[in-house]
């Protein structure tokens, strides 16, 4: 078994948001089903901080983690997005590409996963699951963490005293 993670206020692998907004990797539609998940539990917290658009005030004082076991068999025959040149796509992909490339491996069927890179952490890799694929059944939820947010994470900071908060250097 491989274990992947995701953040997510659903204890499911539905992916009933890909029918509600846009992604990196996919344009939303009527039943259009995605779940976005992550290599490690801390890609998915990177994941999430890039995207907030709340103020972190506002935010619960936890989060939950979903740890999701994918059998070995299908993990293997995941395919991965590679750029014209065969290698893992830069950060400057514009998001209509990537959405392209998200939206042909759903419409092809022949995965149930997707590997992808991540972008706010460029060395990591996320994984796209199709929740209709007929492979679907050989990844399930395995367990939830309820998680406290660590509230460093969202003090801003930087060496030019502009942010509030010390400002950490490390060697």
């Amino acid at each position: 078994m491989k274990n992947l993670w995701r953040i997510s206020n659903h204890a499911n692998l539905e992916g009933l948001s890909g029918e509600k907004s846009d992604g990196r990797w996919h344009t939303s539609a009527r039943g259009k089903r995605i779940v976005y998940l992550a290599e490690h539990p801390a890609v998915s917290l990177i994941e999430v901080l890039a995207h907030l658009k709340a103020d972190p005030n506002l935010l619960p004082g936890t989060y939950q983690l979903l740890e999701v076991e994918v059998e070995d068999d299908i993990y293997s025959r995941a395919c991965m997005v590679v750029d014209d040149t065969g290698r893992r796509p830069s950060v400057d992909m514009p998001i209509s590409r990537s959405q392209s490339e998200g939206e042909a491996w759903l419409k092809e069927g022949k995965t149930a996963l997707l590997i992808v890179p991540s972008f706010p952490s460029p060395f990591s890799l996320n994984f796209l699951f199709n929740p209709r694929h007929q492979d679907a059944r050989g990844v399930r939820i395995a367990a939830v963490h309820t998680i406290a947010y660590d509230k460093r994470l969202f003090k801003v900071s930087n060496s030019r005293g502009l942010g509030k908060g010390p400002v950490a250097v490390y060697d």
